[in-house]
């Protein structure tokens, strides 16, 4: 498995900050394709009680009202973005007006300068079309105007396959095996597995992008030869930290819980694997193996803690508090039974039942819980002192 360290929380709120700086610059008041970017990623956090979400609202609404805006090409993906948005309550005037834009673009002859062949404006435009009723013309359209455009650069295939996706066609899964070395092409992976591909496969992407964090920029101004994020990259590192966060990849947590090495050692393939009961079973087996090699008993779970461990004189002594207190003695008491907890709550049911059984089924989470739960007794028996 690989190592992951990111703070994702930290670094997403750190990116969230760099959007809040380009809203309040001058290019989010004069660059419709910069301010559609990042009105998208503040959808992210919702849109009421969304204060720079509604001023970018504002500009992109009040340029849709200029007739010059739809005369250029430019302004599609803005104006896309704004359809989108505005797709839950719905401004019929502007969704009309940006589905005449588009479907004059699909009439005409597509060029190297035309808008649909730009994934990074094709994409809002496959974004606000997917949610569309009744525009299956347009809609196969662009199906076939992403088909042909995806191909080039891995970040330009990327969001061309995101499109489709976008669009209600089945993509399959990119073909790229190790991550890449261009920053660019990281990003677009890591936003393209946390939107789209399976949760299994993100952490290799997150420690790609771990690799190449140190050095990026996430301000425009930013000295050095650290790549300065454009509006379009922040929007979607921070929309697959949106993601990483709201709903953490267990897997990743996994990856970054300081477990003890041997419950590491002993559930990591099969906690991947999905054997998420298997992988806590096989912990609490390793815990009672660990008590009986520092113990020297040769007793099993329960009535192994019941003999090592219970009591004012245990052969292993968990607590570094004196045993002839009240403090010591209700703190080894009460070690012994979560230990005591793991073998017969976690252990034994998923010993004694068939691996099938619905009723011991568990999600990842949950047995991640009971992995930190063993992992801890772990460290306490591994820190206890043997008595004589």
């Amino acid at each position: 498995m690989v190592s992951i360290t990111l703070d994702f929380f930290a670094y997403r709120e750190g990116v969230k900050r760099a959007i809040l700086a380009q809203e309040g610059k001058p290019e989010a008041e004069a660059d419709l394709f910069v301010a559609g970017w990042l009105a998208y990623a503040l959808s992210l956090d919702g849109t009421e009680t969304n204060p720079p979400l509604s001023r970018l609202i504002g500009r992109l609404s009040s340029w849709a009202e200029k007739d010059d805006t739809w005369a250029s090409p430019k302004s599609l993906g803005a104006m896309s973005f704004l359809g989108y948005l505005f797709s839950e309550s719905p401004n019929l005037d502007i969704i009309d007006r940006i589905i005449s834009a588009v479907t004059q673009q699909l009439s005409r002859d597509p060029t190297k300068f035309s808008p649909l062949n730009d994934p990074e404006q094709f994409f809002p435009v496959a974004l606000f079309a997917g949610r569309l009723e009744d525009q299956e013309d347009v809609k196969s359209a662009l199906k076939a105007i992403a088909r042909r455009y995806s191909q080039g650069n891995l970040r330009r295939r990327l969001l061309y396959d995101a499109a489709l996706r976008e669009l209600g066609e089945e993509v399959a899964v990119p073909s790229v095996e190790e991550p890449e070395t261009d920053e660019g092409d990281i990003l677009v992976l890591v936003w393209w597995w946390e939107r789209y591909g399976d949760p299994r496969e993100r952490p290799k992407w997150w420690a790609a992008l771990e690799g190449i964090k140190d050095g990026l920029s996430l301000y425009q101004e930013a000295e050095g030869p650290a790549r300065a994020l454009s509006a379009v990259d922040l929007a979607l590192l921070y929309e697959a930290l949106t993601g990483a966060t709201s709903q953490p990849n267990p897997d990743l947590l996994f990856n970054i819980c300081p477990l003890h090495p041997r419950v590491r050692r002993v559930a990591e393939s099969l906690f991947i694997a999905g054997e998420h009961k298997s992988a806590v079973e096989e912990a609490a087996k390793a815990l009672n193996e660990f008590i009986q090699q520092r113990t020297g008993s040769e007793k099993g779970e329960a009535e192994l803690v019941k003999s090592v461990l219970k009591g004012k004189s245990p052969k292993l002594q968990l607590t570094a508090l004196p045993l002839d207190t009240v403090s010591g003695l209700n703190e080894q008491n009460g070690l012994a039974l979560i230990a005591d907890g793991i073998f017969t709550a976690f252990r034994n049911p998923k010993a004694h039942i068939v691996k099938d059984d619905p009723r011991l089924q568990m999600d990842a989470l949950e047995g991640l819980e009971q992995l930190m739960i063993i992992s801890y007794v772990f460290k306490r028996v591994e820190r206890g002192t043997v008595r004589p």
